[in-house]
């Protein structure tokens, strides 16, 4: 009975280092799977910002260039407005 003991236990042993010996190996694998699918989903997300960023970008010139046409028009109006009344105001004179 000591002796089957004995080796039960030397057979959990061995079975545990092959065990820890195989999952290291694997994890070392899958290390380099999982660092080179990171750097791949890094640069995705990367190439999609600077997409974004672009069309963020153009997106606010477009409205820059609206705003900057639309006080340009205002502007126009105030200016031919004040000189109408200017030119009223020196004929009531």
């Amino acid at each position: 009975m000591k002796n089957e003991t004995s080796n039960l236990l030397l057979g959990l042993g061995i079975g545990a280092v092959v065990g820890v010996a195989v999952g290291y190996l694997m994890v070392a694998d899958n290390r380099k799977k999982l660092a080179e699918e990171f750097d791949h989903a890094v640069a995705k997300v990367k190439d999609e910002v600077k997409g974004v960023y672009a069309k963020a970008k153009s997106k606010a010139e477009e409205a820059r260039e609206h705003v900057s046409e639309n006080v340009h028009d205002v502007a126009e109006k105030v200016a031919g407005k004040t000189e109408h009344e200017g030119r009223a105001a020196a004929e009531t004179k």
